[in-house]
Order: C-alpha cells, then structure tokens, then sequence
C-alpha cells in the first residue's frame, strides 16, 4: 500500500510538471506541428537558443538553399523539403517584377497552385506525428513571408519561433536609441510601396505623417530610391538625417551609408545592392537622443506640477 502512495504521488509530480511546461496555446500532444523558425537575420550567430534546439527536434526541414546551408550544422541528416520561396517572387526562374503582361497573368495563378500542392505534403506529414520546421529569417511575423503557408493551416497546428528582425540588427549598430528620441512620438516601420502604392504615388500619408515628430524604417526601399526620396524631399526638411544599413548583423559584410534627405538618393544612385539593405530616418540620428528626450519629459512633467500646484 505504501509502495502504490509513493508511485501515485511520483505520477503526480510528473504530470503537474508537464502541466507547468510552457507551450503554445492549443497546442495538442499525439500529432505533428508546423513550425515557423525566425532564424534573425544573419545565420546562428544571431538565432536565438531556442530556434537552434527547434531546429534540432524537427523532423522535416523547409529552408532555401542560403538557409540550409547557414544552418547546416543544426539540421544534420533531416531530410530537406523544398525552397519555400521558389515560385513566391519567381516564375520559371524570373523575377515577377520583368514577367511580361500573359507571363504575370500565369505567374498569379501558379504560385498560389505551387503553395497548395506544398501545403497539402505538409499537412500530410504533420497527420503522421512528425514535426516540420520552416526556416524564415529575421522575424517572422514582421515581413515574414512565412505567413505565405501559415495562413492555410489551423493555427492549433502551427507553432512561430520568434526572432530577432534586421531592425533589431540596424539600431544596434547605429548605436543610437529610435524612441525616446528627442521629441519622437512614434516609430513607423513599413516599406514605400505599402504606404505610399507600388508606384508611390499615394503622398497625403507623407503629409499627414509629416505633421508628427517621428522615427521612420523603410523595407524594401532601395529599389524605388529614385522616386522615394524626391517624394521625401516634398514633406520632410531636406537636412533630415537618414542612414541605410546594409546586411545588418552580417559581421562581415554590414555597411552603414550615412546621408540625409537631399543627398541619399544620389548617394544610393550606383548601389548594386537594391535589397540587403534598411533605411532609417529620423533626429534620432543626432547627438543624445535618449537623454534630449529624458529632459524634455522632465520639463513638461514640470510644467504639469507647477500648473496643479497653483
């Protein structure tokens, strides 16, 4: 009698422990899991543990090439999937931004056809009880793509290993604090062609922004440099600091162009590198921003006392 007490209580030790492990809501034991791994923006060095030991109990991997071989190392023997992102920003091997008109018509419809047959070998896989992890840079819920897949499964399914973005990369290597800054009330990270339309025509949200004191992080700009910056020059004092930070986090290729508002576009005329690269703008790229804002809250937080203690 005494024998089964102690076995009884020892299983009640094991399963309030279990009970105490800290797992994803919904999660449910007895079949597998997609996983989406934010690897940070720059391989291991700059993953998080837990994306490495993720990476490690998965079964199936889903990675590109680049991916695949950064974190070697962590995937070992595990059989590869495919390159999430092939037939994502491609058709046929083309960039869809130099498909023709009939090829941009076809490329529409085949990429949605492509991540259906490739959803569909996921959720067959996860029915077996085997786990599959997609290897997705940076963070992968702030312009992560994905979410290209996550979307198609229930999202008791689904675990998102967080990550640190390229943004986390950038300021630290700017050294500089985005918010507090001076007078900063917020921070906008976007890409141009989602604020403004994929031709940045739509300028009454500059305006609009314009009106406020403000730290900008633009994705994907250098593309649209061009048309960018004069749009920037119509709305924001032209002496307005604005830096890009190239391959952020990368200790061997990260590169900081410092410029402002009217110079960067031709700063950034003869970059061969339209991508790997995030433009901030804002004061906070000058002299203390961190401590010019501390003073500023200390002096309103003044004027307040002195106006409720008259």
């Amino acid at each position: 009698m005494k024998l089964l007490k102690q076995i009884l209580c020892i299983i009640t030790i094991v399963l309030a422990a279990v009970e105490c492990v800290s797992l994803p809501q919904g999660f449910a034991w007895g079949r597998g899991h997609f996983y989406v791994i934010g690897t940070g923006p720059a391989g291991p060095r700059m993953a998080t543990l837990q994306a490495l030991d993720t990476i490690k109990r998965m079964d199936y991997i889903i990675a590109s090439n680049r991916q695949a071989k950064l974190f070697a190392d962590y995937i070992g023997n595990k059989p590869i999937l495919f390159d999430p992102w092939k037939g994502f920003w491609d058709y046929k091997g083309k960039d869809y931004q130099k498909l023709n008109k009939e090829e941009f018509a076809r490329f529409k419809i085949e990429r949605f056809e492509i991540r259906d047959k490739r959803v569909s070998q996921i959720k067959r896989i996860l029915s077996q009880g085997k786990d599959v992890g997609l290897l997705d840079s940076g963070n992968p819920c702030l312009f992560g793509p994905g979410h290209w897949y996550v979307e198609q499964f229930d999202p008791n399914d689904v675990v998102i290993i967080p990550g640190m973005g390229c943004d986390a990369a950038a300021m630290a290597a700017l050294k500089k604090s985005v918010i507090p800054a001076h007078d900063t009330r917020m921070v906008i990270q976007t890409a141009p062609f989602f604020l403004m339309g994929p031709r940045l025509e739509e300028d009454q949200v500059l305006r609009d922004l314009a009106k406020y004191p403000k730290t900008m992080i633009f994705y994907m700009a250098l593309g649209q440099s061009e048309t960018l910056f004069p749009a920037l020059k119509e709305v924001l004092p032209h002496d307005m600091p604005c830096v890009v930070v190239f391959w952020a986090g990368y200790p061997d290729r990260q590169r900081i162009v410092c410029g402002t508002i009217a110079d960067m576009g031709q700063k950034l005329a003869n970059e061969k590198d339209k991508f790997m690269g995030l433009l901030l703008i804002g004061r906070f790229l000058e002299g203390k921003p961190y401590e010019a804002a501390m003073k500023l809250h200390q002096s309103r937080l003044g004027q307040n006392y002195d106006s409720s203690n008259r």
